[in-house]
Parts: C-alpha cells; structure tokens; sequence
C-alpha cells in the first residue's frame, strides 16, 4: 500500500473523518480508488482511500480550499507550498488536490443470544 507522509496535522484535518491534501501530481498514485497508508512524523495515523481528485495549478488554489487544507489563508498555503518544494516550478508542474476518507476497520460481529 501506497504511502502518503505528513509532517504537520494542517488545520487538524488528519483527526476528521474526511480531508484533503495538496500534492504534486502524479498519476501513479492520484487516483479515484487508491488507498493509502497516512503517517504523521513517520507515526503511523489511519488508512484512506481516495474519493475523488482535482487537477490544478498553484496559481489557482483558491482561499477557500486552502483555508479548508491547511488552516491558512492562499497567500499564506502558497508561501508554505513553495517552502517545502523550492525546486519545483510551479508554472509547469501541476498539483493535485486529494479528497481522502479513512477505511475504517471492520468491526466484530457483536454475539447475541439467538446467533
């Protein structure tokens, strides 16, 4: 199972049930369907599957997703974005906007007098 590697738990979003996550896009692993395992510094966190995907730029992150993705304002997202990939330009690489649901584990079949 894929991977997916936070250093911070932005705007909380890692104790809901669903939350988003800004990356750089690769169409190996952002997918509708893909699962993943969530570490938060290198802890492991929850699993997620992914319910759905938005293929972007940075210049078009809007207040609104980032306030939602990392509690900050755009400005304040794109400053954070730049800092922990300062080799990438941005005018050429997209970024992909991941909606996640934790998997939930199976709970046990609860035993009853008539099973």
């Amino acid at each position: 199972m894929e991977k997916l590697e936070f250093s911070t738990n932005w705007n909380n979003k890692l104790d809901c049930k669903c939350f988003t996550t800004i990356r750089l896009f690769n169409t190996a692993k952002h997918f509708r369907g893909n699962q993943f395992e969530v570490f938060l510094q290198k802890k492991f966190k929850t699993k997620v599957v992914v319910l759905g995907t938005v293929l972007t730029t940075l210049d078009k992150l809007s207040d609104y997703v980032c306030y939602l993705d990392t509690g900050y304002s755009r400005v304040e997202t794109l400053e954070i974005l730049r800092k922990m990939y300062p080799q990438i330009d941005f005018k050429k690489k997209k970024i992909c906007i991941l909606l996640l649901q934790k998997i939930e584990p199976a709970k046990p079949k609860q035993q009853t007098l008539f099973n």
